[in-house]
């Protein structure tokens, strides 16, 4: 999976699909700030996000991120999930798991994530990964307004219509959930029998 800054993208891969995130002209504090859609390939509007899907991770200088995914064995579709989440003031997304990997994007805020090898503060534009069952603390940081951000997982496909939002400890289900989650996309994807 890639995350391509919108425009022309040109590379020598089989692109399976793109989720593609753009964000809506007034947003302020506003939840969701963009709105999602699906196409097959990467080309897309100038400031929009595509979450691309191919068979060898993409490069380029319109490229954010890029991470090599393998599509689960004896699968013959996925669940490509296109949602945002975000967070108030003193948000904390308590110490938890996804069972898809993917890429996510900061769109605006300030958020520490905190796993179990490492802490980083992320800022708006920022980019990272999240294998499946890592588990994950994020801890909004900004003083006013809010931190959002928008991802990709590859999902299986009996998750559709799910949150896959697993807490580590069921006792942080007795505190506060202030982030909100918008799915905008939940799309299965055929994969290729042969």
């Amino acid at each position: 999976m890639s995350l391509i800054q919108g425009g022309i993208f040109s590379q020598d891969a089989a692109i399976y699909c793109t989720a593609q995130w753009t964000k809506l002209a007034s947003t302020a504090d506003a939840h969701p700030a963009g709105q999602g859609t699906i196409g097959e390939d990467a080309n897309m509007p100038v400031g929009s996000l595509g979450f691309v899907l191919s068979d060898v991770p993409l490069v380029g200088d319109v490229v954010m991120a890029s991470h090599r995914l393998d599509m689960p064995a004896n699968a013959s579709q996925v669940l490509v999930r296109l949602d945002e989440v975000c967070f108030p003031v003193g948000a904390v997304a308590h110490r938890h798991t996804h069972c898809g990997p993917g890429i996510r994007h900061l769109v605006r805020g300030s958020l520490r994530i905190e796993a179990d090898d490492h802490t980083q503060v992320m800022q708006a534009g920022d980019s990272w990964f999240e294998a499946a069952q890592s588990p994950v603390r994020a801890v909004a940081m900004q003083r006013q307004g809010v931190t959002s951000f928008v991802r990709c997982m590859v999902l299986p496909v009996d998750w559709q219509g799910k949150s896959t939002f697993a807490l580590m400890d069921a006792k942080d289900g007795q505190l506060p959930r202030l982030q909100v989650t918008h799915r905008h996309i939940d799309h299965i994807l055929q994969l290729d029998a042969g």
